[in-house]
């Protein structure tokens, strides 16, 4: 009635609204420290700043009892210190952050998570959660409410994020990632269906939850009276206020802070092996204490282990097999601390008497129950003694069998029964530890089978030397018995060694031996349907890179002519075809880590590297499919093949041989045009171009991996393996969906093979000379072009890839961010990747106007240069560059009233400004005091490669500007010309003579 009334209590204080001045100072001293973030993002961390904490602008609280542990909070001005405005103790001053006292945030709001807007519900989710809605390949789930109760387990795929509305787990729950991290589950608490001041998350009785949690609800953590779990959240929690209840008989409620995204506080988990054994008194017992840290590939630990030892006769153990420095230990329940010790420690053990000693052991911030291995030692029977406890599964191993009476441990070299000779009908039974049972036995080789009952030589009570071997991998008990000496009947003792008594042989002549069997080393094999063996010069593709791939990891039996030491190439696809360890996936199986790692670059040579990431180390007990280990979230950074390592550093103690295999192909994820222009060839003012003018195009396109890194091995690739880009031209400007104007684009004078020739992860067009063209009109005069007016266009550029019919097989990559359609005539639209900027694209033509005048002075003869608009031609008034060389000219007499061929153009060279120029003259050139002279002349600029048509022009330099050239004549397009007359004028009348009649007729233009 009191726990209840209390607990009430605490949620009235936890309800009341909560004001609290924040210090203005936030540039206050802060020593808070930065990490590595690994795999997660700076968003997530903005979330999850540590292990407990509100948001910004979140007036919450934390609210504890007694024996309740917080692990992990950040150490800041001389505090321990949560991300909340308020943080108080319901019974004394708090001691919440490792048993020193914690802090509210007072005005350091680095210790405040940054609020997310999290996403509407949908209108159709996953309803409430059951264990068959848990997909392999999905990865976010919607649930209305998830209620876990009594021991139920449930491990999410690495990577999942929940969309809650109600958490609830009561009665030693266990909720998870695969992984067992933290960091790959994400759990969002959404403040919908109910009051906001409802707890939405509560967990209870020694339930235990891994994972970055995020609620727009209170949280509720507790543990009933008379409970002995601890209930734990590890990882981090954002919510507007948390309560945590404990128990004053034991520590009930932690929040063990663990992810990348602060300074975490480790865990380890503790093993003993072998946990049970039965050995004679002759013998001492090697008990190895097991270290792992959960979530990392290496333990790291350095430390204390303690362990107890209960014994009925008390004994002896030491830290090595001789003895040395042994340390007693008495009847009943003793103490001892094993200092100084690494991942892998081990004692050996010997009581005074027959009997079974019990060993259990702990470690600082263990997770999990207390190890305990519990030894039975028999005054006599056989001493089963193998070369190497350690073995390979399915290398042959070596022992010899001693029978022994071992009750006078004062004795004990002479405990061998050395009447116990000839041969001897041996039994060999096999009984399975860890895991609990097994389909192979340890047994007497004998060619490809396992002997279980054999003849054997016994000389002076010790036996020859027996080959055995254990295919399986884990922790097994070989059991040698003679049938023929039993506990209830024993030759031996009964007609032939009468100073021994069926005390000194209680079970008969029976012994055991601890065997731990490991895998050899690990096949790497591709999923159905995948192949590793493409590399950056054939083969399939096998992932874009950064793409998720999958490796499965099938741990191999040893067979004759395998290496026994260091790293072993398993690229040979027939590793894939061998016997495995099944017991190695067993889900009772001594936990192993076993981790993917790039041990280099297969191709292409003297590669990059590159980085793997994703999900690279997973236990041998989650994640597989009784036959291999499943990594489905392995990414690599590069392209080409990969030399992937598969290592597993401690297994029953035992180092795995590590294997390597080259993985391939990776292909790049995507194209990204990292940087482009186009350049207008007039840039004087409104950048244009003329229609056959060339303008320059700068690219630079990027192979990339999934999350936008360059693939710099792309460059290495074969040609035939590396996409072909395609350069593509619509017009901005169009009306209709046809808007491919591609055709008129003149690539010619680009790099010849550019498609293709990439650097590393980049193809580069640098200062590319392109032309849009004219639009050209059919003739018969296939010699003369003649191009018709049309525009003006804004032609944007795009690149798209040349499809390949065989992407499904090798792996194609296009381009990402296609945002410029492209329709054909008779085609489906398709999507380019667009270049920055565009071509202001307009038909012009150079324009000289007639000119006449007196006689005997200079004429100027006005030039302009003007663009089709759409509907006629207008000066182009943006032009301020277009050049003209009067020296370079040609002219044609129309018309002179005596021979006279004198007059021509002055000499000037110009630009235009704003599209004119009135700098160009025509002299008469007619002496001084010279008749008067009638003349009429045509005369052209030269500006294109080839001189007017008819008018037998010998001068070939231009200014080469054949863009502005125009069809005036009907004969094709050519220079610009105009009419020059000399003659008198009165006025606007002009003096025809008589002579002039029929031959004063000129060309028009």
């Amino acid at each position: 009635m009191k726990y209840h009334l209390f607990v009430g209590v605490l949620w009235l204080l936890f309800l009341t609204p909560l004001f609290v001045n924040a210090a203005s100072d936030v540039n206050k001293n802060r020593s808070v420290t930065d990490v590595s973030k690994n795999n997660i993002t700076d968003e997530v961390c903005a979330v999850f700043p540590g292990p407990a904490q509100t948001w910004q602008g979140s007036y919450g609280q934390f609210i504890g009892s007694e024996q309740v542990n917080i692990k992990g909070a950040a150490f800041v001005d001389g505090h321990y210190r949560l991300g909340f405005n308020i943080v108080t103790s319901s019974y004394k001053p708090n001691d919440y952050c490792d048993g020193k006292q914690c802090a509210a945030a007072d005005g350091y709001f680095q210790l405040y998570a940054q609020k997310k807007i999290l996403p509407s519900w949908p209108e159709k989710d996953d309803g409430n959660f059951s264990i068959d809605k848990i997909k392999p390949n999905k990865k976010e789930y919607w649930f209305k409410k998830v209620y876990l109760y009594k021991n139920k387990i449930i491990k999410f795929p690495v990577g999942t994020t929940l969309h809650l509305q109600d958490l609830d787990l009561n009665s030693s729950v266990l909720l998870a990632a695969n992984s067992m991290n933290a960091d790959d589950l994400k759990i969002f608490i959404h403040g919908v269906n109910g009051p906001e001041n409802r707890p939405s998350i509560t967990l209870s009785k020694g339930s235990r939850l891994y994972a970055l949690i995020y609620s727009e609800r209170h949280i509720s953590m507790s543990n009933g009276l008379g409970e002995n779990e601890t209930t734990i959240i590890t990882g981090a929690v954002t919510a507007p206020s948390i309560l945590m209840t404990g128990n004053k008989n034991k520590l009930r409620t932690e929040i063990i802070g663990q992810s990348a995204c602060f300074e975490s506080q480790p865990e380890y988990q503790l093993a003993i092996t072998p946990t049970v054994a039965t050995l004679t008194l002759c013998e001492s017992q090697k008990i190895t204490f097991l270290v792992s840290k959960i979530g990392a590939v290496d333990s790291d630990f350095n430390g204390a282990i303690s362990f107890k030892i209960n014994s009925s006769t008390g004994g002896k153990w030491a830290r090595n097999a001789e003895f040395n420095h042994a340390q007693s230990f008495g009847v009943g329940t003793s103490d001892f601390v094993l200092e100084n010790s690494d991942s892998s420690s081990a004692i050996w053990l010997q009581p005074n008497g027959a009997e079974m000693v019990t060993v259990t052991a702990s470690i600082t911030d263990m997770v999990g129950e207390q190890p305990q291995g519990k030894y039975s030692f028999i005054p006599g029977g056989f001493s089963v003694m193998p070369n190497n406890n350690n073995i390979i599964a399915g290398q042959p191993f070596t022992m010899k069998v001693k029978a022994v009476a071992c009750a006078n441990q004062n004795n004990l070299k002479d405990a061998a029964i050395t009447q116990y000779s000839g041969v001897k009908q041996l039994e060999f039974d096999t009984r399975y530890v860890a895991p609990s049972q097994g389909q192979y036995h340890v047994g007497v080789v004998s060619r490809d089978n396992e002997l279980s009952s054999v003849k054997v030589n016994f000389i002076d009570g010790v036996s020859e030397s027996i080959s055995m071997r254990y295919r399986d991998a884990g922790s097994v008990s070989l059991v040698v018995k003679d049938k023929t000496c039993t506990s209830d009947y024993c030759e031996l003792i009964t007609t032939k060694v009468n100073s021994l008594k069926n005390a000194d042989l209680p079970q008969g002549l029976v012994g055991e031996a601890s065997i731990f069997s490991r895998p050899w080393t690990f096949a790497m094999c591709p999923q159905a349907n995948d192949s590793f063996t493409g590399t950056a010069s054939r083969g399939d593709g096998l992932a874009a890179a950064g793409d998720a791939f999958v490796v499965r990891a099938r741990p191999l039996q040893w067979q004759a002519g395998d290496k026994l030491h260091n790293l072993i190439d398993v690229t040979n696809n027939n590793y894939c075809q061998r016997s495995i360890t099944p017991n190695f996936l067993a889900k009772d199986a001594p936990v192993a880590t076993v981790t993917a790692s790039v041990a280099g670059i297969d191709t292409p040579q003297n590669g990059y590297q590159g980085k793997l990431t994703g999900t690279v180390a997973q236990q041998n007990t989650e994640s597989h499919d009784n036959t291999a280990m499943i990594f489905d979230d392995l990414r690599w950074s590069e392209v080409g093949s990969v030399k992937l390592a598969m290592t597993a550093d401690s297994y029953l103690g035992m180092k795995i041989n590590p294997s390597q295999r080259a993985i391939g192909r990776f292909y790049p994820k995507q194209f990204v045009i990292k940087d482009s222009a186009i350049i207008n060839a007039h840039t004087e003012s409104s950048p244009f171009t003329y229609m056959d003018q060339t303008f320059k195009a700068n690219v630079i396109v990027e192979a990339q991996n999934a999350v936008g890194e360059p693939t710099r091995n792309y460059g290495a690739f074969a040609p035939r393996l590396k996409e072909r880009l395609l350069l593509t031209a619509v017009d901005l400007n169009s009306n209709t969906r046809l808007n491919d104007v591609s055709t008129r684009i003149d690539q010619s004078n680009l790099v010849v093979g550019w498609q293709h020739d990439w650097q590393q992860a980049q193809l580069t067009i640098n200062d590319g000379a392109l032309t849009f063209k004219r639009l050209p009109k059919n003739n018969n005069n296939s010699a003369v072009t003649i191009t018709t007016a049309d525009g003006p266009f804004k032609v944007g550029l795009g690149l798209s890839v040349l499809p390949r019919s065989e992407c499904l097989v090798s792996g194609c990559t296009d381009f990402a961010n296609k945002t410029q359609p492209l329709q054909r005539y008779n085609q489906s639209q398709v999507l380019t990747a667009p270049l920055s900027g565009w071509v202001d694209s307009r038909y012009g033509r150079m324009v000289l106007d007639d000119a006449s005048g007196v006689f005997d002075q200079p004429l100027t003869m006005p030039l302009k240069v003007e663009y089709w608009n759409g509907d006629q031609f207008t000066i182009n008034t943006d032009d301020s560059r277009s050049h003209f060389n009067s020296q370079w000219s040609c002219k044609k007499i129309i018309y002179t009233s005596k021979p006279h061929a004198k007059a021509s153009l002055s000499a000037t060279t110009n630009n235009v400004l704003q599209g004119k120029n009135y700098s160009l003259q025509v002299l008469p050139g007619i002496d001084e005091n010279e008749a008067y002279i009638k003349q009429q002349l045509r005369f052209w600029l030269r500006i294109a490669a080839q001189p007017a048509t008819n008018i037998g022009c010998t001068e070939n330099e231009n200014v080469n500007q054949p863009w502005l050239t125009f069809n005036w004549r009907g004969i094709g397009d050519e220079d610009p010309s105009g009419l020059v007359t000399f003659g008198n004028y009165r006025g606007n009348d002009r003096i025809i003579y008589r002579s002039e009649n029929a031959s004063i007729n000129p060309s028009s233009k």
